[in-house]
């Protein structure tokens, strides 16, 4: 194993108050502490020295706790004319980082748009207290777990956003990616607005321009770290353009390319085509039959985690890329993900579009039910709901909650249950749903902006739940496509010129000219692994069915685990069965994880 990374990165934030010392015995000994310009404790946790920069002038002092272009000496002149945290709203170095920062004795936490770093608070001995992870805070307060908000893991299709990444234990609560945590020296920390959606009215052809510059200035972070770089090679377009973007000016360039796993992909011919072009490329491929099934280790004890993975059938997938890529002495790897949720956004503007230009609206309606085969009555309903305020939508959605046979996703049904929760816990959901309803706030100007953001979000949950099984191996994995620039750089498009009926990826095809080759710009197909999901549950049938035998969640009362057990060994697999399947599973096994030691054997990964 690598051992160069951070294998369990974790970060607390206090404020610069006497009372701070109660939690800084509560916390023990701890391998790393940055005090306040004071003398006060202010950062402690673990963390790699070279992914923390600090810069400080007189009794200012900010910080950033990932990949930044800020070096310490302009962190420092940014100190010398900063003199108020409110400020540092447009201090927004290039990159994915915390920002932390200590002004005059008040201090300011935030972590990315996309929520790929987090920050969570709680009110610690009576001292307001920031956190990176969840579970640190919960594990200072001794806190239960919320089985309300773990009922709403069990949800079905369209999370609500405001509550998809909130903590899973009682006292702990998260700070809105839009937003930042205030801690002054002495009373309750408050939240902050940082970041709205801009505007979406650039044409394509002014927006390209930033998108290439974001997109460009992310990878050079990440290159400028000092770190061994390397890069996946998908044959997608996203995967493809970072590694265009790495190589420039002959730089050389490991990457990794997994050969089709699902019938009919032609991701490694895509792949193939831009390795030609790439002259200094050192690639790895790997096989599918190198590749471990869907659920292989679903029976495997890992080290506890702050959230349930999502997507637990792929984590063996994952862990055995992370070991190949570990073993070229890698120590940051960029992938391609977010670059479908950033690029085109959750939703494709058109009905915000029938009020401006409904002509254009209509063509682009047409077009979308032809290619996605969706139904007159569908669009109709939609285009409705978009005329609703999100608090309302949240409300109608939570008083229609059900426990879903998995026969039908239409649209009228997006907020379901599977049919092995149990009536207990499709109430909590309700009760919960109701109770976030008459606070949440719509994100963005729009339906279309908050759907945006909210497909950025919940792809940076899957991401963040790969990074300490990359970091295992010595790893920062990484998405450039999830940085703060490029999600604001993107979002600024027109959202019918960033996704279109008749063009792939129009904006990245376009930022990227004289970068990508034009062949490889031209790709219009995106893998599908449906079938791959099928063999992994057909393959592993028996440890699913083991999963459900004292299920934690049924302990909890929020499952039947004789009709999960009935779905997993029936092969009655519908549309929505697979997936219904994995989110039970995922927090299924996060909960047996939570029992076990700290100390876990590590789990065989077959390479």
């Amino acid at each position: 194993m690598n051992q160069a990374g951070p294998a369990d990165e974790w970060l607390v934030v206090l404020p610069d108050h006497p009372d701070a010392a109660a939690v800084v015995s509560a916390l023990g000994p701890v391998p790393r502490r940055v005090d306040h310009p004071s003398g006060r404790p202010w950062l402690l946790g673990r963390w790699d020295p070279v992914d923390l920069r600090v810069g400080v002038d007189g009794d200012t002092a900010i910080a950033t706790l990932g990949f930044s272009s800020a070096a310490p000496e302009a962190l420092a002149a940014t100190a010398r004319r900063t003199t108020d945290v409110a400020a540092l709203d447009g201090f927004s170095p290039a990159g994915c980082h915390h920002l932390l920062a200590s002004v005059g004795g008040t201090t300011r936490v935030q972590g990315t748009l996309s929520g790929l770093r987090r920050v969570v608070h709680a009110d610690v001995r009576g001292v307001p207290v920031a956190a990176t992870r969840a579970d640190v805070l919960a594990n200072l307060l001794d806190s239960s777990l919320d089985r309300r908000r773990l009922a709403l893991k069990v949800l079905l299709s369209e999370v609500p956003l405001h509550v998809m990444n909130a903590p899973l234990w009682h006292g702990v609560h998260a700070v809105d990616e839009d937003a930042c945590l205030v801690l002054p020296p002495g009373g309750r920390a408050r939240v902050r607005r940082r970041w709205e959606p801009p505007p979406d009215d650039l044409t394509l052809a002014e927006a390209a321009g930033s998108v290439r510059v974001a997109l460009a200035d992310a990878v050079r972070t990440r290159l400028d770290s000092g770190l061994a770089v390397t890069a996946d090679l998908s044959g997608g377009l996203d995967s493809t353009t970072l590694c265009f973007l790495a190589s420039r000016g002959g730089r050389p360039l490991t990457a990794v390319t997994r050969l089709a796993v699902d019938l009919g992909d032609d991701d490694p011919l895509w792949a193939d085509l831009a390795a030609e072009h790439l002259p200094n490329l050192t690639r790895i491929t790997v096989p599918r039959d190198r590749i471990p099934s869907h659920y292989s280790d679903v029976l495997a004890p890992f080290p506890p985690t702050e959230e349930p993975f999502p997507g637990v059938e792929d984590r063996p997938m994952y862990r055995s890329l992370a070991a190949r890529v570990g073993a070229t002495g890698s120590q940051v790897h960029l992938t391609g993900d977010g670059g479908d949720e950033t690029l085109m956004g959750g939703a494709s503007g058109v009905f915000e579009l029938l009020r401006t230009r409904p002509l254009t609206a209509w063509r682009h309606l047409r077009a979308y039910r032809a290619l996605e085969h969706v139904r007159w009555r569908d669009i109709a309903h939609f285009a409705l709901e978009r005329r609703r305020p999100y608090p309302r939508w949240l409300a109608d959605r939570a008083r229609a909650l059900i426990a879903s046979p998995l026969e039908s996703e239409s649209a009228t049904n997006l907020v379901q249950m599977p049919p092995w929760a149990t009536p207990e816990a499709v109430d909590l959901a309700r009760d919960l749903l109701l109770e976030e309803a008459a606070t949440a706030r719509q994100h963005g100007h729009n339906w279309t902006a908050h759907h945006t953001v909210w497909g950025i979000r919940l792809c940076a949950s899957l991401v963040r739940a790969t990074v300490p099984l990359y970091a295992a191996e010595g790893i920062r994995v990484t998405s450039p496509y999830l940085d703060d620039a490029v999600i604001t750089a993107c979002m600024a498009t027109r959202t019918d010129e960033r996704r279109t009926p008749w063009k792939y990826k129009p904006l990245l095809v376009e930022a990227m000219r004289g970068i990508v080759p034009e062949r490889c710009l031209a790709r219009t197909t995106k893998a599908e692994g449906s079938n791959v999901e099928h063999e992994g549950l057909r393959d592993n049938v028996d440890r699913l069915a083991a999963m459900c035998d004292d299920a934690r969640l049924s302990r909890l009362g929020l499952i039947d685990a004789d009709a999960l057990r009935d779905t997993c060994t029936s092969f009655r697999i519908r549309e929505y069965t697979p997936y219904a399947i994995s989110i039970t599973m995922s927090s299924e096994r996060w909960l047996r994880d939570l029992e076990q030691p700290v100390a876990v054997a590590d789990a065989e990964v077959a390479s």
